[in-house]
Formats: C-alpha cells, sequence, structure tokens
C-alpha cells in the first residue's frame, strides 16, 4: 500500500520522506504505513489468546473423594469375600465324641478333687459342630449358615461362622476371644472381629457379634461348664483346662 501526498495525491512508496511527484513532505501520521507482512503486534496476540479456564479445584478435590471411598468400598467387599488364611478343614459331626466331651467338661467341674485334661484343636471343631444346630436367618437379606469352626491361638481363640450368601458366594464371620479371669469364672471376651478377611474394629462389630449371638446362646451349657474352670490356657494345638478344689 503506498503513501498518498496530502498536496497532489500522487502515491508516493512507502518509504519516501518527500513526494515524488510535487516534493511536498509528506504526512505519515494520516496515513501511517501497514505493518510488514507476517509481523503482528503484541497488543493483537494477546487479543487473539483464548483465554484459560480456572482450574476447579474443589470439584477435583470432591471427585477424588468420591474415587477414594467407591475404592475403599470394593476392596472391601472384596477382602470380606476372601476366606480367612488358616480356615480350618472342615469337621465332620460326632455325637458320641461330643457328648464324651460334655460328659468329662461336666465331671471335672463337679469333682472335688483336682481334675484337668487337653482338647485338641481337631476335637475342639468336632464338639463344636456336634453341639450346635444351624438355622438360616429370615428377613430380605438371608444368610443360610454352612458351618462353624473354632481356631486356638496362642492364648486366644477364634470362633467363626461360614454362611452362605444370596447370589454372592459366602462369607465367614469370626471373633477372636480371650478366656478372662472375672468373679471366679471365666468370660470370653472378645477383642477384635473379621469378616472374611476383613479385620472390623470391636466398636464397629455389631453385625458379626449378632451372626456369632446364636452360636453363644446354643454353647452355653458347655461354655458355663468351662467358665468354671480355674484355669484355661489356649495354645494353637490344644485348649488346657484344669478345675481345683
Amino acid at each position: 500500500m503506498g503513501l498518498p501526498c496530502r498536496a497532489c495525491g500522487f502515491v508516493n512508496d512507502p518509504t519516501r520522506v518527500y513526494c515524488h511527484n510535487c516534493g511536498v513532505r509528506l504526512d505519515r501520521e494520516a496515513a501511517p504505513s501497514p505493518a510488514p507482512t507476517g509481523f503482528t503486534h503484541p497488543t493483537e496476540v494477546s487479543k487473539a489468546k483464548v483465554r484459560r479456564a480456572a482450574t476447579n479445584w474443589p470439584g477435583l478435590f470432591s471427585l477424588l473423594l468420591k474415587l477414594l471411598v467407591l475404592s475403599g468400598l470394593v476392596a472391601a467387599v472384596y477382602f470380606a469375600l476372601l476366606p480367612p488364611l488358616d480356615l480350618p478343614v472342615a469337621a465332620h459331626a460326632n455325637k458320641g465324641l461330643a457328648r464324651g466331651l460334655d460328659s468329662l467338661i461336666a465331671h471335672s467341674a463337679a469333682s472335688s478333687s483336682t481334675r484337668g485334661f487337653s482338647i485338641s484343636s481337631a476335637d475342639l471343631n468336632v464338639w463344636l459342630v456336634s453341639s450346635v444346630q444351624l438355622h438360616a436367618s429370615g428377613g430380605t437379606f438371608s444368610m443360610r449358615p454352612e458351618r462353624v469352626y473354632t481356631v486356638p491361638g496362642n492364648g486366644s481363640i477364634r470362633i467363626g461362622l461360614e454362611v452362605a450368601l444370596p447370589q454372592a458366594g459366602r462369607t465367614w464371620f469370626e471373633g477372636d476371644f480371650l478366656p478372662v479371669r472375672a468373679n471366679g469364672s471365666y468370660i470370653m471376651q472378645p477383642r477384635s472381629y473379621a469378616i472374611g478377611r476383613l479385620p472390623i474394629p470391636l466398636p464397629l462389630g455389631w453385625l458379626v457379634s449378632r451372626q456369632l449371638e446364636g452360636l453363644m446362646e446354643a454353647l452355653k451349657d458347655p461354655l458355663d461348664h468351662l467358665a468354671a474352670a480355674s484355669k484355661i490356657e489356649v495354645r494353637p494345638d490344644s485348649v488346657s483346662l484344669r478345675w481345683s478344689e
């Protein structure tokens, strides 16, 4: 684009200072020359830039929190459906063995002399299976008990209930109990609970304790005899009982 002369109208080359036709000084302010091809003024560049939207940090934090909660729930369900690592082999009922142990415990508790004996972990499971009659729970979310079992440890004993869930396989409710001497007898004090491999804090163990409630009620008579022992020692392979005069 040329630079026109205000005196004669001749269109001059943009680089000239005076008019090529009449010699009058050219007025560059009236008709500024365009910028060279390929050059964009900084102010035009800023106008062309797309403004970046501000980061929605509260929304991202809320999404992250929801993902963490969802992941925690999925992990909890996964571990709750896994069997305990040291789940004992299923024991078969033996009414004769169970009656023999019941009689031995009852006579030892009533004896005027010192009595003591040990029950192996295998016999303890047979006694438990033979002494308890399982019933399915009612309600919308019914559960069908499959078996009961016990796992003696160092000082405490785990009592578990294996149940079948509707359309969801099976799971295991467990309570870890510590025989504690109180008022001249023993009580089974819960230390912790678990569903499958998912540990449940004691204050939140109401679901497990409710499932084991019927089991403990069914064992009330033999447990009352055990509670009268003067010493109960729990080891991984057996439970030792002693009654003193």
